[in-house]
Order: structure tokens, then sequence, then C-alpha cells
């Protein structure tokens, strides 16, 4: 938590057991309605709508409200009635009330259009029948779009006039029949005899994406570009929305945290339940694939039972067979899902990445191996067991890194996210064939060992 938002969060609790309106609503008044949105979010629900209610300016509230998190902005909307969610929403911009509608269930969401009135609900409809996590889904209607037709002096008059369009980067051109045919950046447009046509200067190469296709692709396509902002068409070419890079900051960072809490085995829901059986629920399956991996082992266990009872000394190396595959097999799956996932590793790379992590796991298999048949010489002066030992973790080390690079490309490969079989599934996998080589190998030598 930054220092700021600790500073206003003890201010507003101190004001709150103080009943001090007035000192309330200076405060929030010279605050940014992100500001707003964070301190709401880190109060208790009580304090928070007693705070929510001393806005009184509607742009502000509907400011504060295109800020909040999902969660919350619901908690939020169950103690406002449904004039006053209609009120507020007129407010906001047309992609933010499809996300908040979105969110309600259906005969709840329906009655909350109807009460917008047709117009407004029609735009809105307009969004809601994209998936959230699409182009369209993430897209902005306020856009600026003029007839290739239209001269430079017309496009500066009518730039002037647009108050309603909040950011504007570029100028899209679109045919008689609203179709995406070219783009003109506004410094063109400045330098440009007033004269001219858009036609004659417009660049016809329009970087754009479609409406039906994944947020994480459009999120890659700007990076790649470096792009303030991105059209999108539908399936007829037609000029349907834009997605400006704040839009696509706020999917990088939903991104790439879904991937992390995969890979932990948990769920970004997790965050603001507040239901202890509920969270329990989010982790009891990847805690069942854990059970089942862990069973496993002990079956190879209990199956080398003999090996073990007859030479104690072999058990001590068990955990740190263990440990130091698996580490390997979580930095290699790591290196891959992260670069599947930004777009820096596509599936022609596996070979290229298989044979590089083949050889990197090879190398440090070679320096573990040695490391660790040195330090089992010093515990147990049994030549054959270090020997054992040693061996041992240079292949666990070698197929633990194998199987990191392996496992997402093949989830890939059958569109399941990669990050979902990169923690249990993987650290499963490590250990259960850690063990095995272990165990296998000492039973192999036993002879030797004993």
């Amino acid at each position: 938590m930054i220092p700021k938002l600790n500073v206003l969060l003890d201010a507003t609790r101190k004001f709150i057991r103080k009943d001090a309106h007035t000192n309330l609503g200076k405060m929030l008044a010279k605050l940014h309605p992100a500001d707003i949105a964070e301190l709401l979010k880190h109060l208790s629900p009580s304090e928070r709508i007693y705070l929510f209610d001393l806005l009184t300016d509607k742009e502000q509230i509907a400011k504060v409200f295109s800020e909040l998190d999902a969660m919350t902005r619901s908690e939020m909307l169950e103690h406002m009635s449904s004039a006053s969610i209609s009120e507020l929403l007129k407010e906001m911009a047309h992609e933010d009330v499809a996300d908040i509608i979105g969110d309600m269930p259906q005969d709840v969401a329906q009655s909350i259009l109807e009460s917008l009135g047709p117009r407004y609900s029609q735009e809105v409809e307009k969004l809601l029948k994209y998936e959230k996590d699409t182009a369209g889904g993430i897209m902005t209607k306020d856009f600026f779009a003029l007839p290739e037709s239209t001269t430079v002096q017309k496009a500066l008059d009518l730039l002037r006039a647009a108050e309603h369009v909040e950011m504007i980067f570029y100028i899209y051109v679109i045919d008689d029949q609203q179709r995406l045919v070219g783009i003109v950046s506004l410094r063109k447009l400045i330098i440009t005899p007033p004269d001219s046509t858009l036609k004659r200067i417009m660049v016809t190469e329009v970087i754009h994406v479609k409406a039906y296709e994944d947020q994480e692709d459009v999120a890659r396509l700007v990076e790649k570009y470096n792009i303030l902002s991105v059209p999108v068409v539908d399936r007829m070419n037609k000029l349907v929305g834009i997605i400006t890079v704040d839009d696509i900051i706020d999917v990088i960072r939903a991104e790439t945290t879904e991937d992390i809490y995969m890979m932990a085995g948990t769920s970004s829901e997790e965050l603001f339940e507040r239901s202890v059986w509920k969270i329990a629920s989010i982790r009891l399956p990847w805690l069942m694939v854990s059970l089942i991996g862990e069973t496993f082992s002990g079956f190879i266990l209990k199956y080398y039972h003999g090996t073990m009872q007859s030479m104690i000394a072999v058990t001590f190396f068990i955990p740190m067979i263990m440990a130091l595959g698996g580490n390997v097999g979580n930095q290699s799956q790591t290196i891959v899902v992260r670069g599947l996932g930004i777009g820096k590793i596509i599936e022609d790379d596996m070979w290229k990445i298989l044979f590089k992590q083949l050889r990197i796991g090879l190398a440090m298999g070679i320096i573990a191996g040695s490391s660790v048949a040195i330090i089992s010489l010093l515990i147990q002066t049994n030549y054959a067991l270090c020997f054992v030992v040693g061996l041992s973790l240079f292949i666990s080390i070698t197929v633990s890194g194998t199987m990191g690079v392996l496992a997402p490309f093949l989830l890939k490969k059958f569109h399941i996210d990669p990050a979902i079989g990169a923690g249990p599934f993987i650290t499963n996998f490590n250990d259960i064939t850690g063990i095995f080589i272990y165990l296998g190998l000492v039973t192999f030598f036993l002879s030797y060992i004993a």
C-alpha cells in the first residue's frame, strides 16, 4: 500500500468516526477519481457507503465508479435503487456500462437496460454481444471517424467541435459503407494544405483487429507496433470501435495476474472473496491434484521399501533429489509459459527451446550432481552411494528441465492455458520421476552400495 493511501485511509476513518462531513467533502473534492476508488476499495462496507453518499457531483461519481473493481462495484450497487443506478450509468461511457451490466443477473440487467431508454440501451447491447475477453469486449465507441471525401479544413473544424470525444490519437477514415479504409495522424492533418481530402493523405495500410479477436492478441499487437490506439472492425470490415493504450495496460496486467494465479493453483477471485469456504473451493481442485500425485510418490516409496530398509542412509538424499529436480523444472516451465503468454515464443520454437533447455539441464545436472556427490561423500563415506546420488540428481534435473519445456507446449497444442499445468502437474511429475530415478538406481547398484 502506498504511503499516500495510508495517510488518506487514516484521515478518512478519523473523519467518519467524528462524522465530519465538511472535512471529508473538502478532501474528496481534491482527490482524483482513481484515488477515491482506491480509497473505497480498502474501507469497510459501512465506511464505503458513508463516503460514497458524500459524493454529489454526478460526473465525479461516474468516474469513481468506472475505476472500481468488480467486487467493490457490485457491493455498492446492492445499496442503490434502480433509479439511482440508471442515473449513474447514463453519466458513464458505454463500454463501462456494458462491463457493469454484464456482471449483473440477467433479470436485473434487463430491467436496468430498459430504464436507460431505447437509444442508450441499444448502444450498450451492441457491446454486450461481445465476449469480455475479446477486442469487442474492451473497445470504446468513443472515436473520431470521417468520410474519405472530407477536406483537411473541414476535418479540423469538426475536430475542434468534438468535445464529446475524450482521446483523439488518430482520425479514422471510412467509406460510404462505414468500412475502415485509412488513417490520418493529427500531425499529418495539421501540416497538410486545407483543401486536400483525407483520401489523398491517409495511410491505407491500417493496423487493426477484428472484434472477436482475443484481448491478449490485441495487447501483443499494440506492444509490437507501439501504437496509442488500434481500430476494431467487424466481419464486414466496418469500424465499430477503438482500443486505447490505457485499456491495453489493463489487459496486460489482468492477463499476467491471471497466469500467476493459475501457476499457483488459485484464482484472482480469492483477492475479493470473503467466504473462507469459497476460497477453499477455489484452491481444493489443485490441492487434490497434488494429493493424487504425492500418493503415487508414496506408492513408489512403498515399492522400494526393501531397498530403504536394507540401507537407511539412502533416505537422507530423497528430499534433496526431489527439491533440486523440482526447482529446475519450475524454472524451465516459467520461462516457456511466460514466453508463450507474451508472444515471444511460438509453438514452432518448441524443438529449439527444448534443445536449449536440455543443454542447460545437462550443464546444471553435471555441476549439481558433482557437488551433491562430494557433499554426500562427506556425510557418508560410501563411494558407490555418492556416485548414485550424483547420477540420480543429474538425470532428475535433465528430465525435469525437459518436462518443464514440453508440458506448456503440449497444453498449448490442445488449446489449454499453459499456466494451468505449470504448478501442481509439473511439480508432481518432478517429485514422482525424481524418487523413481533415485530409488531405481539405488536398487540397481545396491550390491555395490551395501
